[in-house]
């Protein structure tokens, strides 16, 4: 008759391999868990992304809103800059016409002590066209037209003098004369020549 140790083979396969056995009541606590750790995680994870995007929300709000009032500002900047440049453009046309302006008080004024300074002269009509002045008159003497046209000079507020002359049958001069009103920017007019001759 053949015996067989059955118990001998059993210990030595359980000597060869270790192997964790746990009971059979607690793999479904395990699974349970993994399962709370999973949705705990998950829950963590989802509120810091939904807190995340809020805040991210926020700012995006905020900004906008201060690009708004930032346009706003803009818009501001540019209607004022363009009614700066508008006013700009207004005083440089009104300065311009005060310095191209000829004031016919002080031509006259300077025209008139040009011709108490000459003698023997008188004048018979005065034409002014904006800055030009054309008039004519009588003289006894060539000397006289000749006193008028350096002291009309010699004031320094007349240039482009163009004088013609010519005698009459009583022996005076006839004179037509053209100039045009300068005043001078910086300069201050010289005293008129004295006349030559006299009364």
């Amino acid at each position: 008759m053949i015996k067989v140790n059955l118990i001998g083979a059993s210990r030595k396969k359980a000597k060869a391999g270790f192997k964790l056995t746990l009971p059979s009541s607690s793999t479904p606590i395990v699974l349970i868990l993994i399962f709370l750790a999973s949705a705990g995680f998950g829950y963590w994870w989802y509120t810091s992304l939904s807190g995340e995007s809020a805040r991210l929300d926020t700012e995006i709000q905020a900004a906008q809103a201060r690009k708004a009032q930032l346009d706003v500002i803009i818009k501001q900047d540019q209607i004022f800059e363009a009614r700066k440049k508008a006013l700009e453009n207004r005083v440089k046309i009104i300065e311009g016409l005060q310095k191209n302006q000829v004031s016919p008080i002080v031509a006259l004024d300077f025209l008139s002590r040009a011709i108490d300074r000459t003698q023997y002269v008188w004048l018979s009509t005065l034409d002014q066209t904006n800055a030009v002045f054309t008039m004519s008159g009588m003289s006894t003497s060539l000397l006289a037209i000749a006193d008028l046209y350096s002291n009309l000079q010699a004031t320094g507020y007349f240039k482009d003098i163009d004088v013609s002359n010519a005698q009459d049958s009583s022996g005076n001069f006839t004179f037509a004369l053209k100039c045009e009103f300068s005043p001078p920017s910086t300069t201050v007019p010289a005293e008129p020549a004295t006349p030559v001759g006299g009364n």
